[in-house]
């Protein structure tokens, strides 16, 4: 499988799915990466799509599935 760049992953991500946690469109072995780049092209979207705020939004994203995911590991 070819490696694509995070800022081509998260361009390529489709959906917008504001408030979701973990994105229902990806396989459930999907790398946290996968998740991240999907939910801050997700953060990215809601927005508006404007530019400038790329690391803002994978920020956030990273905590909202590290959150998810370290709550369904309680589970």
């Amino acid at each position: 499988m070819p490696r694509t760049s995070t800022k081509a992953a998260m361009l390529a991500a489709p959906g917008a799915m504001a408030g979701a946690t973990l994105p229902r469109e990806l396989p459930p072995h999907a790398s946290r990466m996968d998740q991240v780049a999907r939910r801050a092209h997700e953060i990215y979207e809601g927005r508006g799509g404007t530019h400038g705020k790329a690391l803002e939004d994978w920020l956030q994203a990273e905590r909202e599935i590290d959150d998810a995911m370290g709550a369904a590991a309680e589970r």
